[in-house]
């Protein structure tokens, strides 16, 4: 469905009917610097061809904006470019990505939203600056895509913080099973790679040598912010795997003190183990076994023995 439709004139918002005559009626009576900005979500097949009909919108790119499963690209038609961007989410230590695909032309820009945060705020924020507005659709993708980049950045900042929290629990004196939330942040990091690798270089490309004259700056500020972004990324996966190794390590070591204190346990019970057993055997004749106070003499030595050995044990740091 369409969710806002205007033309732009000199950077000034008329809003216009979204039905075909009234897009084609706008599209004929666009200006030198007018355009057409057009915002759509999870739109059907029927809806989105009835507005590639007047935008003349090359039909694989329009295949392309229906199917959202696209991996982050630029492409550059013969009338038009086809952007494919991923809006990224943090929560509980889940990524969520959806898909937001834009067709730019010389007098109109069009976004088909799939799922995921709206781009009201976008275009709130763009037709707050009219002057910038007015240099045309070009503005309007870099506020749609600036939004949507800038973002990367919060996310990454929320990540790192649920990494060094991971960290603080790995090396903390309590036992913990850190090992799954590690594995399960390394898999949503992975998640973000997806949608913010593969935009850098196109988006680096657009930046120098496709976008106008007067929008490469900003458009290279955003190649910024994705290089920026995909550092903090590279950064948060070496710190899960260095995680990683410290917990494997930290679960070694507390093996060892437990195979250790097995280890301890066992030698000191096998002393009176040992006596029990050869004083069990049916012999008749066996030292003091005859004496009256032969039996509190053998308790009073196995006790001596025992103590003895867990002391020794002690000291060495075993128990």
């Amino acid at each position: 469905m369409i969710i806002d439709c205007a033309v732009y004139r000199d950077g000034v918002r008329e809003t216009t009917p979204d039905d075909s005559a009234a897009l084609d009626a706008a599209l004929a009576g666009l200006g030198t610097d007018d355009f057409l900005w057009i915002g759509i979500a999870n739109p059907t097949s029927d809806e989105l061809h009835r507005i590639a009909g007047p935008l003349s919108l090359h039909p694989l790119a329009v295949e392309d904006a229906l199917e959202a499963h696209q991996r982050p690209k630029i492409e550059k038609y013969e009338d038009h470019t086809f952007m494919s961007i991923r809006t990224v989410s943090y929560s509980d230590d889940d990524i969520t990505t959806h898909e937001v695909n834009i067709f730019l032309g010389p007098n109109y820009l069009l976004t088909v939203r799939h799922g995921g945060p709206e781009l009201h705020g976008a275009r709130k924020a763009a037709e707050s600056m009219i002057e910038h507005l007015s240099h045309g659709p070009t503005a309007a993708l870099y506020a749609v895509v600036d939004s949507i980049v800038d973002h990367y950045e919060d996310v990454a900042t929320e990540l790192e913080t649920d990494v060094q929290e991971v960290e603080s629990s790995v090396f903390s004196a309590q036992r913990s099973n850190d090992s799954t939330r590690i594995y399960r942040l390394k898999r949503e990091t992975l998640e973000f790679r997806r949608a913010v690798m593969p935009l850098r270089e196109p988006v680096h490309r657009f930046a120098t040598v496709s976008a106008p004259e007067r929008a490469r700056p900003y458009f290279r500020d955003i190649s910024d912010h994705l290089s920026r972004a995909a550092e903090s990324i590279d950064s948060i996966d070496h710190l899960l795997d260095n995680a990683l190794n410290a917990h494997l390590a930290q679960l070694s070591v507390q093996q060892n003190e437990d195979m250790r204190k097995l280890t301890a346990g066992a030698t000191i019970f096998a002393v009176p183990t040992a006596i029990a057993g050869v004083y069990g055997m049916n012999f008749e004749h066996m030292p003091e076994l005859s004496w009256t106070y032969g039996y509190p003499a053998c308790l009073a030595v196995i006790g001596a023995l025992c103590l003895y050995i867990y002391s020794r044990f002690k000291r060495s740091g075993w128990l």
